[in-house]
């Protein structure tokens, strides 16, 4: 069952009821916060994976390139 009947409820509570918007960006903040931070987690791997390969092509062993 649909808890607001009409498809843009939420919409107009986060714009009418100034506590529900506060909560609304607060939410909306932390996860793209979230989202940011799995980002960059995600790159440091996929960094750290090339450095290794690069080591393992030019040194014929696995490390950290320098």
């Amino acid at each position: 069952m649909n808890p607001h009947p009409h498809p843009l409820a939420e919409l107009v509570r986060i714009e009418s009821d100034p506590a529900y918007r506060a909560l609304f960006c607060a939410e909306l903040d932390a996860a793209i916060q979230d989202r940011f931070a799995n980002r960059a987690a995600v790159v440091a791997e996929v960094q750290a994976a090339a450095d290794q390969l690069r080591a393992l092509i030019l040194h014929g062993e696995p490390g950290p390139s320098t």
